[in-house]
């Protein structure tokens, strides 16, 4: 249990047994394409051989890629992941010869063979969603190497990111070799010296870095653009959004709702450098932890905490806790792994574990991504087995803030007590403030693109002002912090994703209470987590008693925030008993 390592032999036993599955698979797609279908019963036994060809081949793309995250300098490793992803979208290109079939068959014929043949009935969500989105379905040659273009890009990106180097910095008389993996630690240091060095070594190598990156991001944002013309969307918000049936005007309201509640953040911000006794705070003075006891955790300790942690969840929940820890989990650090990345996928989940808080926070909160994965694949078959990332991170945040509650409900010292509280303050301003800047910033950079106007300047200088606005006046602004933009990988990797995060920890905190005070039933919250994308995600809300389409909901989640915030400055103003 201390050692949490990836066992992938029931994905493959080998990289060769990965290879002869790609053989496999590509006669088995050539084969399909010859079935005859005139009915209901031939059309539901495509659909059957399809979809299993489909998991397979997602099981196919999963190995290759962990193998390259757990090794990213691997020549072989870097080989195979190319090799998986582009088996996968050229296996998903074949396949939409079935989508094809049933288009044409149309609606009213397709209604009339659900009542031929009950069976079929389990892909009827999936063939609804077909018809919904049946103009944007384009077979095109140049989609599939457009996508395969943006995964080689991404893993340019993905090197880039890795061999950064940075310029050393002195600590009690002695040069440190800043990397990767530690500037993070440095750029947090309670020494203040020691978080401006950082700071200025880390974004002045990212601005030397400028050009590389910028080109890389504006390989991958025209292809997206180009991507969504073919496809005959008006943007790829538009796109983002239409394939998970979300209201544009949830996004709008985020980003109304959040800057309408800057002033909250920017009080705390305040709150902080008080205590931090900081006249005039720059940006690197916020990494601060406001409590003097930084808590670090074995992974022994990490385990026993989050299984506390998650008892509210129920016996259902903890059990597939203690499976998923058996294998699922590859959280030992090791230098020769992707370092800067966390992520789930399927049942795994990937991170480099070194025992600080945040370490905790990001396995409890991947952990929330795989048992809501393990959950659903007992319950949903493949097709809806993976719950939609709009749902998913309500997931894993719910399990965050358990965890945070949990540890400042138990500690023994008020200094430990202001240590949580802050960090669950500070979720919001991470999770809820800072992506939706993202998010903000994402739909400036696309306007800009399709306009071709988007230079490493003009990114620069919207980021800078979108983070003046956020912080407010009461930060000495540093201009190297306009690199920094370099350094979301959620910029690269996908298209808006940030306000799924910041829409995941509203309504998780809503999750929270609800299921703490009774309001939301425990039942509810399971089934919720087994239904995968078994309904559309604002459907799978309204069944937790949640309409997201109102903004009130918006407002809800700031008034926790509030309450924190009261409830921490009252904590500041008086001894601890």
């Amino acid at each position: 249990m201390a050692n949490l390592i990836w066992n992938l032999d029931d994905l493959f036993k080998s990289k060769k047994d990965c290879y002869h599955e790609i053989k496999k698979i590509t006669k088995q797609v050539d084969k399909l394409n010859k079935i005859k279908v005139n009915d209901s019963f031939s059309l539901f036994n495509l659909l059957e051989k399809a979809w299993q060809i489909k998991e397979v081949t997602n099981n196919i793309l999963i190995y290759g890629s962990f193998k390259y995250y757990k090794d990213v300098n691997n020549e072989d490793a870097i080989k195979l992941k190319e090799k998986v992803e582009n088996f996968n979208n050229e296996t998903n290109y074949k396949l939409q010869f079935v989508d094809n079939i049933i288009l044409d068959f149309g609606n009213d014929k397709i209604n009339e063979m659900y009542q031929e043949n009950k069976k079929l009935e389990k892909y009827k969500l999936y063939i609804d969603n077909l018809f919904r989105k049946k103009e944007h379905l384009i077979k095109s040659d140049e989609l599939i190497n457009n996508n395969n273009l943006i995964n080689k890009y991404l893993t340019d990106y993905n090197k880039l990111l890795h061999n950064m180097q940075f310029n050393n910095i002195v600590v009690d008389n002695e040069k440190i070799d800043l990397n990767i993996t530690n500037y993070s630690k440095y750029l947090n240091s309670k020494n203040r010296d020691i978080r401006k060095q950082t700071f200025i070594n880390v974004d002045s190598a990212y601005k030397e870095k400028a050009k590389e990156y910028f080109t890389i991001l504006d390989n991958i944002y025209s292809l997206r653009i180009k991507n969504i013309k073919l496809e005959k969307y008006n943007s790829v918000l538009e796109k983002v959004l239409f394939e998970e049936k979300i209201d544009l005007k949830i996004v709008d309201n985020l980003i109304l709702s959040v800057n309408n509640h800057l002033f909250l953040i920017q009080n705390y911000l305040k709150i902080k450098s008080n205590k931090l006794e900081i006249e005039k705070p720059h940006l690197y003075d916020f990494g601060v932890n406001l409590s003097e006891n930084i808590p670090k955790y074995s992974l022994e300790d990490a385990i026993k905490i989050i299984k506390e942690s998650l008892k509210p969840l129920g016996d259902e929940y903890l059990k597939a806790v203690d499976i998923l820890l058996d294998g699922h989990i590859d959280a030992s650090f090791d230098n020769k792994k992707h370092q800067s990345i966390t992520f789930s996928w399927n049942t795994y989940s990937f991170l480099n574990y070194k025992g600080t808080y945040n370490d905790l926070k990001n396995l409890i909160h991947e952990l929330g991504h795989i048992v809501n994965y393990y959950l659903s694949k007992q319950n949903q078959p493949f097709i809806y087995e993976d719950s939609t990332i709009f749902v998913g991170e309500i997931a894993s945040i719910t399990n965050e803030i358990l965890l945070n509650r949990y540890l400042y409900n138990n500690a023994k010292t008020k200094e430990e007590k202001i240590f949580y509280l802050s960090k669950e303050i500070e979720n919001y301003f991470t999770t809820v403030f800072k992506q939706t800047l993202y998010t903000e910033l994402e739909l400036r950079l696309y306007i800009l693109k399709d306009n071709n106007r988007l230079t490493s300047n003009n990114i620069s200088n919207i980021y800078y002002n979108l983070i003046k606005r956020y912080y407010g006046n009461q930060v000495a602004y540093d201009s190297l912090a306009k690199y920094e933009w370099m350094r979301l990988g959620h910029l690269y990797r996908y298209a808006f994703y940030p306000y799924k995060y910041a829409t995941g920890l509203m309504l998780a905190s809503i999750v929270v209470n609800g299921i703490l005070d009774n309001t939301i039933k425990l039942d509810s919250y399971i089934t919720f987590l087994k239904s995968g994308s078994s309904k559309y995600s604002l459907d799978l809300l309204k069944d937790l008693g949640i309409n997201l389409s109102n903004l009130n909901i918006f407002n809800k989640g700031f008034n926790i925030l509030k309450e924190d915030i009261e409830k921490l400055e009252e904590l500041l103003e008086k001894d601890y008993v």
